[in-house]
């Protein structure tokens, strides 16, 4: 079985390596790069257009924030549950583990990449309200599949492979929502609450279960009234916490800015040659990171905002486009920016190593007197324990003392032999920990006085979550942790609920709407499942099904390209430019519903031109 699972295993890290890796981030930052050309750049050039149709509309127009029908959600539900969806922990553990593996510069391929990511996210919308329907119910169903099948069928040289790529999105789409979508999420919070809180993970598993369970099986109506309400809440609050830790390290401003660019340009040569690595990861880290929190290109927010009560494709598409900027320009870009302005105000490894303890505790890598920044704009060598078979003259030994009074040799690797990406990391602190000495049976041992006999250290990089909690702990303490709990749950608990619906609209498109209760039932189970169990390989599969989605849904936005732009024209002639009043808007592709949201479009512009 053992084998079986390694094997597996083994697949999946080839197939996550090619899914997730170069080829497909060109693909996918490629597909922006496409679009925003042959929509003349219209995130750019038409950012008042889409800001006040937008952002600025929720405070504006009351037809973003109500509608009257029964069957679908506002613009501004929409736009939260898409958002719950995206905005994750990975906006917080994500951006940190970016910035110390492609530095400083890995914020400025982020703002690339969410950049051409938002004519993704637009087109994929468009495409998305142009081609979606109504199921039994009266519900408005669509996304990448639906644009597959009904686009691509009378495309010639693609009718063979619009159902089959439709059919493997949606398969896809399901089998991710239970992993990045649920358990991932769910695992996230229960180890939070049970590190920060002492809660047993169990019974945030059955309490989560049973508030998603309340939301979830009401639809996408329930669904929309509740991250309607706990979006704004989760992002106030988390902006907020890092507008205020920004704005106490107002003298790190200027680093932060200059170290950005500078990294991201930077070929300077580092240990013989390791330098050439720098500006590859700056880059890949930069994009990954834009790709995988804002999810554009995946087509997984497109089925949410297809439920919307929208008429015109490009207002959805607009949303699209605010949604990208919001998650990665604004959230991703904050939490990196708490990172950077914060010191790193840690003792010097040789002081740490006189007060070793089984209690880990961080140590500065570049120790000055003046202190240092929390990530240094060049890269630093790790601090990495040497093996007992190190050869002579590749490492440098310490004498290491601990709390209990005893004494040691510690063995570590000297800098110049450093020459992996792995050996190197831009932040400026790691984690050091004591490690008990055992006897032959594995039982610790102690000394008379029944402390740990400590024989050895283990020296860890800090990264993700533990980096950002080391950020905000440097100006609010020890409270720094509770207050990024909450946030993970928050974020985690928010993705869950829009990923929910996501595989519902993917199953009701493989198997109809009757299937789509027992997914609930299941989804909801799984949360329990995530919170008490490790489930490493099981969600490293969901993460390539996340990413396999992009595939099949690139193909479409690519070759569907040329509608998306003869609906962003049309719109743009006849209500922004006003130039042809009198051509009939783009807005459907099926007759029936063109025409029955045709009549709702001009009585919503009678109304407006009357107001």
């Amino acid at each position: 079985m053992q084998s079986f699972i390694d094997t597996v295993a083994k697949v999946n890290g080839a197939v996550n390596g090619v899914v997730w890796g170069i080829p497909m981030l060109v693909l996918i930052i490629g597909t922006g790069i496409f679009m925003s050309v042959r929509t003349g750049f219209f995130q750019i050039t038409r950012i008042k257009t889409w800001a006040n149709e937008t952002f600025l509309a929720i405070f504006k127009k009351k037809s973003v924030t109500k509608t009257n029908e029964k069957k679908a959600i506002t613009q501004f539900q929409a736009l939260s549950t898409a958002l719950a969806a995206t905005i994750g922990t990975g906006n917080i553990a994500g951006v940190a583990t970016a910035v110390c593996i492609g530095g400083p510069g890995a914020v400025f391929w982020m703002w690339l990449s969410a950049l051409f990511g938002m004519m993704t996210s637009f087109s994929e919308n468009v495409l998305g309200i142009y081609f979606r329907k109504k199921n039994e119910h009266g519900e408005w169903s669509g996304g990448a599949m639906y644009y597959l099948e009904e686009g691509l069928k009378d495309k010639k040289g693609l009718r063979r492979i619009a159902k089959p790529l439709s059919v493997m999105f949606a398969i896809f789409c399901v089998l991710a929502s239970f992993g990045i979508g649920n358990m991932a999420q769910s695992n996230s919070i229960s180890s939070a609450m049970q590190s920060n809180f002492n809660i047993p993970t169990v019974v945030t598993g059955v309490v989560l279960a049973i508030i998603a369970a309340l939301v979830v099986l009401g639809g996408i109506k329930r669904i929309a009234k509740v991250t309607e309400k706990l979006v704004p809440f989760m992002a106030i609050f988390y902006i907020v916490g890092c507008l205020i830790i920004f704005v106490m390290n107002f003298r790190h401003i200027p680093y932060v800015f200059s170290s950005i660019f500078k990294s991201a340009f930077s070929f300077s040569a580092v240990a013989g040659g390791v330098g050439g690595y720098i500006i590859k990861r700056a880059v890949t880290m930069g994009f990954k990171r834009g790709v995988f929190s804002n999810e554009a290109g995946l087509g997984s927010s497109v089925m949410v905002n297809c439920a919307s009560d929208v008429k015109e494709p490009v207002i959805q598409g607009m949303w699209g486009i605010f949604e990208v900027f919001f998650d990665t320009i604004i959230v991703c870009t904050l939490t990196a920016f708490v990172i950077l302005s914060s010191p790193a105000n840690s003792v010097s490894f040789e002081e740490a190593l006189s007060n070793v303890s089984t209690q880990p505790q961080y140590f500065t890598i570049n120790y000055t007197d003046g202190g240092t920044n929390l990530i240094d704009s060049d890269i630093n060598p790790k601090y990495i324990v040497a093996s007992d078979d190190a050869a002579e003259g590749t490492y440098t030994e310490y004498s290491a003392k601990t709390v209990y009074g005893q004494e040691f040799s510690v063995k570590i690797l000297n800098s110049d032999t450093a020459s992996g990406e792995n050996d190197f990391t831009f932040a400026n602190v790691m984690e050091l920990k004591g490690i008990q000495a055992k006897d032959v049976n594995g039982n610790h041992l102690t000394d008379e006085n029944g402390d740990p006999i400590i024989d050895s250290i283990e020296i860890n990089e800090v990264n993700g979550v533990p980096l950002v909690t080391y950020a905000f702990s440097q100006r609010l303490g020890s409270v720094s942790g509770k207050i990024l709990a909450v946030a993970i749950l928050l974020f985690a608990f928010s993705t869950t609920l829009g990923w929910s619906f996501y595989g519902t609209k993917a199953l009701e498109y493989l198997l109809g709407t009757k299937a789509t209760i027992v997914y609930k039932i299941i989804f909801v189970l799984f949360i329990i499942v995530g919170c008490t169990m490790k489930l490493g390989l099981a969600w490293d599969i969901s993460d390539t099904f996340n990413g396999l989605m992009a595939l099949p849904n690139l193909i479409g936005v690519l070759s569907l390209s040329g509608i998306v732009v003869a609906i962003t024209k049309n719109y743009i002639h006849r209500r922004i430019k006003k130039d042809d009043m009198n051509a009939l808007p783009m807005i459907s592709a099926y007759s029936d519903i063109h025409e029955e949201q045709h009549e709702k479009l001009k009585a919503e512009y009678s109304k407006e031109n009357n107001s």
